[in-house]
């Protein structure tokens, strides 16, 4: 797993990629208190976030329509047992650690371990349950921004913003009270460049992938 990161993975978080000066950005997904995470952006994001905090040892679980797209990277979290080939593993293992489900399990409240709990859903008005307990995230992948989801968007502890058209990145620039350029800079986005934004914080980031990273997820892209 560790193999698949371009940059080194530090003790601060899990590496996204690199500034404008080429230094890597890492953020602290999970923290001691239940953190929310919201990720206005496509397919590739999700899947790229998630297979790193995996690397770093934390457990995710995917809650998604569509489990089929996450094999790759349930796959590629499982260390494979004499008994239990990979491509055999059961996708809902409750020890695996990538879990994908179509529905929230009842066990996310339990354990101590840190946890990231991934809902793909689409951008729906109805936002999951908040992290239940310390050392527990939710990540909330958005596929577009929409006043229906403006308020989910805004009460995230962290937003990761790949590019946006025009009418998203204005209701960006009025949510967060974002400057002219900074509107302009969630139009322009290359498909690698993502936004970090928190509170107090605006960070410009480049996804740095590796080569094997790219043989699990594919080129780096903007849509799923």
């Amino acid at each position: 797993m560790l193999d698949a990161l371009g940059p080194p993975v530090r003790p601060a978080g899990v590496v996204l990629g690199a500034d404008p000066d080429g230094e890597p950005v890492a953020v602290t997904l999970v923290r001691p208190a239940p953190t929310r995470v919201v990720l206005l952006g496509g397919l590739y994001l999700a899947r790229q976030v998630t297979l790193r905090a995996v690397g770093t040892g934390t457990r995710a679980v995917v809650v998604t329509g569509r489990p089929p797209v996450w094999d790759a990277v349930r796959l590629a979290g499982e260390v494979p047992g004499p008994e239990t080939p990979d491509a055999d593993a059961d996708a809902d293992d409750p020890a695996a650690p990538v879990r994908v489900v179509r529905e929230p399990p009842a066990d996310l409240a339990a354990g101590g371990e840190p946890l990231l709990v991934v809902y793909d859903r689409g951008a729906t008005a109805r936002g999951p349950a908040p992290a239940r307990r310390p050392r527990q995230t939710t990540l909330v992948v958005l596929p577009s921004l929409v006043p229906a989801v403006s308020d989910l968007a805004d009460d995230a502890d962290l937003v990761l913003i790949q590019r946006l058209p025009p009418h998203e990145a204005e209701l960006a620039g009025r949510l967060w009270r974002l400057t002219p350029a900074m509107t302009e800079t969630l139009r322009t986005l290359p498909d690698r460049g993502i936004v970090v934004l928190g509170r107090n914080l605006w960070r410009r980031v480049d996804l740095v992938t590796g080569p094997r990273e790219t043989a699990i997820l594919g080129p780096v892209r903007r849509g799923d």
